[in-house]
């Protein structure tokens, strides 16, 4: 890649997801490879720059600036790791620079650590607060005597810092003169004018730096090891070109992330607006002239499949709260449905298919969480489904696990296995059928809910894992399957679990839930409108996946042209 075809590609790679982290990763690989900048024939050939690290070496021992480095490489033989151009010359760290360790004063020395006004002593910590490359000091100053009695030592200004003990990787250039901790490998460089290149290159190399540590509590980047990492070395005038255009480009990702920040900010503020509005809505007329806002602005507002769960969840809340469709004068109430469900459960009680359960009572003021329309009325959860009893299997059958359920659907996966009675797992109990409502009761599968939709052969059976909430005549499965998914009836469940590892609710918590209940007419056209405002969202998620799909296919594609 030449640094026009970068320059071509620079808007491709920006747009795709992580594309702004994928774009300083991109400047500094092709930085240290030579495809930022051009290579002139003016420059020093490489014979020049390896002679004036041997002299600067020189010179650092006899100002005693460094002492005898005890990772010197020697001119040595390096494995290319990657092509350069012709002009450069591949070295060790140990050879281009004096590797230097730290150390830590005694702590319960005073006379060892300073208020501020003598040496900047620098920890790894210190640097994950340092945005800037270059540093004057870090958390903590220690003495002379600090800095004497320990392994501590004197860096001069231009020194190279990359912290080698967790956290790994972290680097940058001393101001001034400071010293470190023991959790920094540190280079003098002999040549001191390429400090701001041996700086590019380090934040460049140090995640495989990382990956190459070695330790078991926590990971260390040896001296010895550090010293051998291969340097592709340019020319000192290209190595200048190189990080003018560094920082150029990497000034215009800044620019580019702020900016993109900034319209993040003003696409958060306007979706969180839009969706307030939309929860916000009084009425069904309300809701349709909030809804279509948010349809014409679907591409601004959400551009990413997280963004769409707020919408999901407005979506419900307003159905439960009868605020989707319209009531209709004509709807039998949902009083009058209720009184025949009562009399529904008491012939089946009766005929002994289901179990009497005690009476929970009639809800409580308290107990209502939001107003309903005057149609509607508000019931138990028990009021209005029952289970189908327990069986431990005699025969063959189909077993439905909270493993079955895509908590993001809310369905069963098109298979489900089938057991042999002796292959059942003790939680296969109870009995299902076409039309039950298969709720997990336990906090990590919360969402597990799903309507069984098809007739199973053979027989169902599902985990005890699973409330079994059966709907009695003129209750919709579908609606009962909202009711379960809405944001009220998430957090009444959450706050009734009990239980450290694994919370849960109990059968009889979970059936005292307060539920509004809406005409039954009313139930199918509230179901109607839930599902064509959903299979609106799954569409525009899946219009958000190919397109970031798309653009991260293309930044890949633009990145590996290198």
């Amino acid at each position: 890649m030449t640094p026009g075809e970068f320059m071509a590609a620079f808007d491709v790679i920006a747009e795709a997801p992580g594309g702004v982290e994928r774009l300083r990763a991109l400047v500094l690989r092709l930085a240290v490879r030579g495809r930022l900048v051009e290579q002139e024939p003016g420059d020093e050939l490489p014979d020049k720059l390896i002679a004036d690290l041997a002299e600067g070496r020189e010179r650092l021992l006899l100002e005693k600036v460094i002492t005898k480095p005890r990772y010197s490489c020697g001119i040595s033989v390096v494995q290319e790791p990657f092509e350069v151009p012709e002009t450069w010359q591949w070295l060790r760290l140990g050879d281009v620079s004096a590797i230097v360790g730290g150390g830590t004063p005694r702590s319960g020395e005073p006379s060892f650590w300073s208020d501020g006004q003598d040496i900047p002593w620098l920890t790894p910590a210190d640097m994950r607060k340092q945005p800037s490359r270059y540093i004057s000091r870090g958390s903590r100053d220690i003495t002379s005597e600090g800095l004497n009695r320990s392994s501590a030592q004197m860096l001069p200004a231009g020194s190279v810092l990359f912290s080698s003990r967790a956290p790994i990787g972290h680097v940058g250039i001393a101001a001034n003169p400071l010293s470190t901790n023991q959790g920094f490998k540190s280079c003098v460089p002999y040549v001191p004018a390429m400090s701001d290149y041996l700086y590019i290159f380090l934040k460049y190399a140090g995640p495989n730096i990382d990956e190459q540590a070695t330790g078991t509590t926590f990971k260390e980047v040896p001296g010895k090891e550090f010293a051998l990492v291969p340097v592709p070395l340019p020319p000192l005038a290209e190595q200048h070109r190189i990080v003018a255009k560094v920082d150029e480009l990497m000034g215009l990702i800044d620019r580019l992330e702020a900016a993109r920040s900034s319209r993040e900010a003003a696409r958060v503020a306007g979706r969180d607006s839009a969706l307030a509005t939309l929860r916000n809505a009084a009425t069904p007329k309300e809701v349709s002239a909030a809804w279509t806002r948010i349809a014409g602005r679907m591409d601004d507002l959400f551009t990413a499949p997280a963004d769409l769960v707020p919408l999901r969840e407005a979506v419900l809340q307003l159905a439960v709260r009868g605020r989707l469709v319209e009531q209709e004068p004509g709807d039998e109430p949902a009083g009058r449905l209720l009184e025949l469900i009562v009399a529904e459960k008491a012939e089946l009680v009766k005929k002994k298919k289901v179990r009497k359960r005690k009476s929970y009572g009639s809800l409580m003021s308290a107990e209502i969480p939001f107003e309903i329309p005057r149609s509607w009325t508000w019931a138990r959860l028990h009021d209005l489904a029952h289970d189908l009893g327990q069986k431990v299997p005699d025969k063959t059958f189909s077993y439905i696990d909270v493993s079955a359920i895509d908590n993001k659907r809310g369905a069963i996966i098109s298979e489900v296995p089938v057991l042999d009675p002796g292959a059942a797992p003790s939680r296969a109990r109870k009995l299902v059928r076409l039309g039950s409502v298969i709720y997990s009761t336990v906090r990590p599968y919360l969402l597990n809910i799903a309507v069984v939709d098809c007739e199973y052969s053979p027989m169902p059976i599902a985990s005890t894992a699973f409330a079994v909430l059966h709907p009695h005549s003129g209750v919709h499965s579908r609606l009962l399957f909202f009711y379960l998914r809405a944001p009220f009836f998430v957090d009444f469940v959450t706050a009734q679990m009990k239980g450290v590892a694994y919370p849960a609710i109990s059968d009889t918590d979970l059936l005292r839930a307060p539920v509004p209940l809406p005409p039954t007419a009313e139930q199918y056209r509230i179901v109607a409108k839930v599902d064509e405002l959903m299979g609106l969202i799954d569409q525009l998620e899946q219009h958000l996946v190919d397109k970031r799909k798309h653009h991260d296919a293309s930044a890949v594609a633009a990145t590996n042209v290198v």
